[in-house]
């Protein structure tokens, strides 16, 4: 829920390799979240459990989001290397 917000926020642009593209940066504050019980677990939303969707901006395609594929942080740095 977004409870603070400005009709006048900043406009980035820039030129990319399939032309220029712009876009509007909206700084708020979250003050409340609620979740269904049916995606609750031990009082933590358990994100297998949500029927969540993603959006790929290159293939113009929705992907439902539930496996976990890895861990944030630890996974990462093995690609650095």
């Amino acid at each position: 829920m977004i409870t603070e917000w400005t009709r006048t926020t900043p406009r980035f642009t820039w030129q990319g390799s399939k032309g220029a593209a712009a876009v509007r940066l909206c700084v708020c504050r979250v003050v409340n979240v609620t979740a269904d019980e049916r995606v609750m677990a031990d009082g933590k939303v358990d994100i297998s459990r949500v029927d969540a969707i993603a959006f790929d901006p290159y293939t113009h395609g929705y992907y439902r989001v539930t496996e976990r594929v890895g861990e944030a942080f630890k996974d990462g740095l093995k690609l650095k290397k």
